[in-house]
């Protein structure tokens, strides 16, 4: 856990404040969970078989939550509602995530950069005041939303692990681009795995028909079970619906690690980190 530096901003402020929308307290009674504490915290939930969801709100998310159109999905007024419905979903194992890895905050980790992470300071604060209105409620926990990727370009060893954890679990179903490889499929998550592919992008245009196939396909035998989504910002509005009528579930969100395992360059830091796909696979498959 991180608490963000206080000090540090104010004296960003005394020169620059008269610039951006902040006030001392903007940030006040939020406790940050870098993405060691992240990835742990899911493990943690997912062990003690308790149901929960990691909820990762980037910029998209926020942008079409307040009826803006994000990069690989437009905006519209159903899928903002439902984005807006699932921001304000609360409860302790719901893992709600910001990127606020901010150096002026104290938030950044080392191996972060420009590009690779960090955010600065003014975008920060834009879109934690873009975020905060929707959250349902004080905004206290905060988790990272970078917390898989960041950690297997920079801790490949430990997000390996992590990823085993979650292969060992009882994996029901991947929800994701239609794409995706079915040997990458099976490698991360076994062969017993169901799948349920979505358009390369928009995939709210179906969100419909995606969520009646995976009520189809997610096993109602009452044993502990994992979903894996990773279709984009499309994916929070499917963890709000399928969260309201599925229990004994773990929801999360495998994000863009998933497009740099199947060599598709979509995000700044799969080629600043230099990924090495197959050497990160390897190191998953050796020690497995």
């Amino acid at each position: 856990m991180q608490r963000y530096n206080a000090k540090a901003i104010s004296i960003f402020f005394l020169f620059f404040g008269t610039q951006h929308t902040y006030s001392a307290d903007t940030f006040n009674g939020m406790q940050f969970h870098n993405t060691h504490a992240t990835l742990a915290k899911i493990q943690e939930i997912i062990a003690s078989e308790q149901k929960g969801a990691w909820l990762r709100f980037g910029d998209g998310d926020v942008n079409l939550a307040n009826g803006l159109n994000d990069l690989h999905q437009k905006k519209d007024k159903h899928l903002q509602a439902e984005m807006r419905e699932a921001f304000s979903m609360n409860g302790p194992t719901i893992l709600k995530s910001l990127s606020l890895h901010c150096d002026a905050l104290g938030l950044k980790e080392e191996g972060m950069y420009p590009g690779n992470q960090e955010v600065q300071l003014p975008w920060c604060i834009n879109h934690f005041n873009k975020a905060k209105h929707l959250w349902g409620g004080p905004v206290q926990d905060v988790y990272s939303p970078v917390a898989l990727c960041f950690m297997a370009t920079e801790h490949p060893q430990e997000c390996a692990s992590f990823l085993r954890f979650l292969r060992e679990q009882n994996v029901v179903l991947l929800v994701g681009n239609k794409d995706i490889p079915a040997h990458i499929r099976t490698l991360l998550f076994g062969s017993s795995c169901a799948f349920v592919p979505t358009p390369s992008s928009r995939s709210y245009t179906q969100i419909d028909r995606i969520e009646r196939e995976c009520l189809a396909k997610i096993p109602n035998d009452g044993a502990y079970k994992v979903v894996i989504v990773a279709m984009g910002c499309a994916g929070r509005p499917l963890q709000k619906r399928l969260w309201r009528k599925i229990d004994n579930v773990f929801f999360f969100d495998f994000g863009s690690l998933m497009d740099a395992l199947c060599g598709w360059n979509t995000r700044a830091y799969i080629e600043l980190t230099g990924f090495d796909r197959h050497a990160f696979l390897r190191l998953f498959s050796d020690e497995g």
